[in-house]
């Protein structure tokens, strides 16, 4: 049984006169709970307290050029986290935007702890057809932390370097690229490419995912398709595992909506490399009823 405070805090921006605004942030979390027969925790009623202090500073510079804005802001945050934390056994990879939070763990029962900087910068291009986004982020700390999971990288002193970025070409065609780059800088952990085209009434995704390391051992491609006509949702889906170069499903699916029920029919064949495992077919049928109205309370003015 587990019941969890958190609060966050974050001060007015402080400009100067170089054009850098910096924050005072704060986080506190509480955790309380009940436990039987599990390792990580005690046995009887726990009051836990956490908290940590972050200093964000930013450069914000824009510029015009012809009929494109670009915006590129350099930034660093330094965090303060006493304490001890529990062993994560599981994690979720480090990306720019996890990287400057108060507490990179999912886990909402434990709290990060340790003394770290996170340094990077976004880089924007807007114009009126086309849009780029771009991420650089990397944590520095100032001793290893055995308790954080190896997968998000953050259990060394220097993390991986990570980056997103998200082309948007014009309303038809979006690109996407997110990578872990180790901290050698010569290897890369993670690679997700992403193209999406999307067409009036049909929507085609193609993503390509390759983990190595810590990270995770896959390596995969798959192919999505949706048809969007009137009140009718066509769907397909294939993944193959270049791993082991074979096929791992494929789901077919069809669907009506209208504003009182959704209605589905979704077939799914599994794929097993293992000769003792045969192929899996199954068939499912799903209704979902809308809200028949809603309940609206009355304005009451002065």
């Amino acid at each position: 049984k587990f019941l969890v405070n958190d609060f966050d805090w974050k001060s007015k921006d402080v400009s100067m006169k170089t054009g850098i605004t910096s924050k005072l942030l704060g986080h506190f979390k509480n955790v309380n709970y009940e436990a039987n027969n599990v390792d990580l925790y005690k046995e009887e009623f726990t009051n836990e307290a956490y908290g940590a202090l972050g200093f964000l500073s930013e450069l914000k510079l824009q510029k015009r050029r012809n009929d494109s804005k670009h915006l590129f802001t350099p930034k660093i945050l330094l965090r303060y986290a006493p304490g001890n934390m529990r062993k994560e056994k599981d994690g979720t990879r480090l990306d720019p935007i996890r990287a400057f939070s108060m507490n990179k763990v999912d886990n909402i029962n434990n709290f990060e702890t340790g003394l770290s900087s996170s340094v990077g910068f976004n880089y924007k291009i807007k114009s009126e057809e086309k849009e780029f986004d771009f991420s650089v982020a990397q944590v520095i700390s100032e001793k290893e932390n055995k308790q954080m999971s190896s997968e998000s990288s953050l259990d060394e002193k220097l993390s991986d370097l990570v980056a997103s970025s998200n082309y948007k070409l014009n309303d038809n065609v979006t690109l996407k690229y997110d990578l872990a780059l180790d901290q050698n800088y010569s290897e890369t952990n993670y690679n997700d490419l992403g193209l999406t085209l999307n067409y009036d009434n049909v929507k085609v995704d193609f993503n390509y995912l390759q983990e190595d390391k810590h990270i995770g051992n896959q390596e995969y491609f798959k192919t999505s398709l949706n048809y969007n006509s009137n009140n009718s949702l066509l769907s397909f889906e294939t993944k193959r595992n270049l791993v082991k170069d074979s096929s791992e499903f494929y789901n077919l699916s069809y669907e009506y909506i209208n504003d009182c029920l959704r209605a589905g029919i979704v077939y799914r064949r599994e794929f097993y490399s293992d000769s003792e495992l045969e192929t899996e077919n199954s068939l499912m049928f799903r209704v979902t009823l809308s809200n028949f109205g809603n309940i609206n309370s009355p304005s009451f003015n002065k």
